[in-house]
């Protein structure tokens, strides 16, 4: 039974007891209303009848009492809610007033003329030579009761039908968006990560479809990088394997396989003991040691010896594997490198290697901190400026005429709301470009030359852009905007420049160059050590981690050019 039809069912039942209680009131008032009509029709009958009554002991003229009542009850004929009766002394039967004939056509169920008849006593009088008597008769009333019941029952019945059939329809364009929800979640329970919901008209089910995404896009971000781990794991050259706290291995892939000549079938559940030579195994008993403290282990260099007795030279890393729920060291997984052969040959170039994959590492994470801390200056403190400014402008209306003081204080405070609010707009643009992630490279650097121009009117900036510069990713894009936005800070801070030009281009090789050039004072290249000068040293390693080259050219007195050269193949 769907949801929609139960809804309605549900208001079906709703409408069928409210139309059972209002037939109820409206039955008990009309049982009563006829009782009160046959009431008051008998207790006028009867003085009638007694008026006639004394009138004609008081008159003998007239005729016998009876003679006389059966005139005046032939002239009277019927009287609602009434039947009048006229016997003579031996109980015979000489008149009786004709039925009502009001809605004669109507016939009620006898339920309802139950329902409605209010059993009053009969009255009788006895006169000379007769006897009269007086009973209710209400069939009248609960004819034209019955009739007033039908028109108010097709009526809600009619009311009935149209309120079931637009709730109905109401609930089915309310409830449409069910349907996508439920072939979003088959979707994802297939595997289809990728999956998302539009926004509705109606704001519940915008939240839960904005949730809905939220936990798609946490699920596949955590697929994709639970697949990326797992190429990772099985594709490094590393041999990496887990061990629990007694040093039993656990996990083992191909590259220890290759590395030591075991299958995890022959090592699975096998002490690391197995591949620790004699005098390695204090060394392995303080790396033990180290991870159960929940320390790290980087880079050590020790030995381990392969199934077929060789002796090599490794380098280890190792992290405690932490229990999610009890926070407890439960082993740890450790990376091992084979360095026999190229230990002395590539220990140069693994450190630069290891140096630069460092850096990138940290300029990365520091974009990410910068992008997370924008956007929590966004949403967050964007949201709470937002709301003092709303409280100011409100207490600014409500006391602008009882309490001006309060108001103008109202007023400097939305005033200073607004400072804060485009201080960290500010602030947020330094910290990560929206444009970068929306509109691309050459667009980002159009916008912070644009900021630039407005900010120092009296320096000319060109920018000057060929070749196709927004195929490239975010890594390469993000690192070209920050050494651009160094340079021309140190030009503008530093160099008292009147002009600086910017030229970045994609050769036809392939090649990414960047020229920025200022007129500034320059500076003697051999007596500056750039290791000191953070903003120089930090554009050498952005160009390094790129596998780029960094090159500076300048005099004192004849400005600074910088160049960068990023070889095609490593624009990533």
């Amino acid at each position: 039974m769907s949801l929609r039809f139960r809804l309605n069912l549900l208001i079906t039942i709703i409408m069928l007891m409210f139309m059972a209680a209002v037939g109820y009131v409206m039955i008990k008032g009309l049982r009563t209303s006829t009782q009160e009509g046959v009431e008051a029709a008998s207790r006028v009958t009867v003085q009638l009848l007694d008026t006639v009554i004394i009138s004609s002991e008081q008159n003998p003229s007239w005729g016998y009492t009876h003679l006389v009542m059966l005139r005046f009850l032939e002239h009277l004929k019927h009287v609602r809610g009434t039947r009048i009766s006229l016997y003579d002394l031996q109980d015979n039967l000489i008149y009786r007033s004709p039925p009502s004939s009001y809605r004669a056509d109507v016939d009620p169920p006898q339920w309802f003329i139950d329902t409605l008849n209010p059993n009053e006593p009969s009255v009788t009088r006895t006169i000379r030579f007769g006897k009269l008597v007086v009973d209710p008769a209400p069939l009248g009333s609960i004819r034209e009761a019955w009739v007033n019941m039908l028109d108010l029952f097709w009526i809600g019945m009619a009311f009935f039908i149209l309120l079931n059939f637009a709730v109905y329809w109401m609930l089915g364009r309310w409830l449409k968006p069910m349907q996508p929800m439920l072939q979003a979640m088959n979707k994802m329970e297939q595997g289809d990560l990728s999956t998302r919901l539009p926004d509705f008209d109606l704001p519940e089910f915008t939240r839960i479809a904005q949730n809905f995404n939220r936990m798609g896009e946490s699920l596949q971000a955590s697929t994709e990088e639970s697949r990326r781990l797992a190429l990772l794991v099985k594709q490094t050259a590393d041999a990496i394997m887990i061990h629990d706290l007694n040093g039993n291995i656990s996990f083992w892939n191909p590259a220890a396989q290759r590395m030591f000549g075991y299958a995890p079938e022959d090592i699975i559940g096998k002490s690391v003991d197995l591949l620790t030579p004699a005098s390695q195994k204090a060394d392995l008993a303080q790396s033990m040691q180290q991870i159960t403290a929940g320390r790290k282990v980087e880079n050590h260099d020790t030995q381990r010896q392969t199934r077929d007795g060789r002796i090599i030279d490794v380098s280890i890393s190792a992290a405690p594997l932490i229990d999610p729920i009890t926070n407890e060291v439960i082993g740890d997984i450790c990376s091992m490198r084979d360095i026999t052969e190229r230990k002395h040959a590539e220990e140069a170039e693994r450190k630069l290697e290891e140096n630069r994959q460092l850096t990138h590492l940290i300029q990365r994470h520091i974009e990410d901190e910068r992008r997370s801390l924008a956007r929590e200056l966004h949403d967050e403190l964007g949201q709470y400026v937002t709301a003092v400014k709303t409280f100011a402008v409100g207490i600014s209306n409500k006391t602008k005429e009882k309490m001006p003081d309060v108001s103008a204080n109202a007023q400097t405070i939305v005033s200073a709301a607004n400072h804060i609010y485009d201080g960290m707009h500010n602030i947020i643009r330094q910290l990560r470009p929206g444009v970068l992630d929306n509109l691309g490279l050459s667009e980002t650097l159009r916008d912070v030359v644009s900021t630039y121009q407005a900010q120092h009117p009296e320096i000319k900036i060109n920018l000057t852009m060929s070749g196709d510069v927004d195929v490239f990713g975010e890594t390469i894009n993000i690192n070209i905007y920050r050494v651009v936005q160094e340079a021309v800070n140190n030009a503008l801070k530093h160099a008292g420049a009147s002009w600086i030009d910017i030229k970045l281009a994609v050769t036809k090789t392939g090649e990414l160059q960047l020229i920025i050039k200022d007129n500034g004072e320059g500076m003697d290249i051999h007596l500056v050590d750039q290791s000191r000068h953070f903003g120089l040293l930090g554009m050498r390693e952005r160009a390094q981690a790129l596998h780029g080259s960094f090159n500076i050219d300048s005099e004192p007195g004849h400005g600074t050019t910088i160049y960068i050269n990023i070889p095609k193949g490593r624009q990533v």
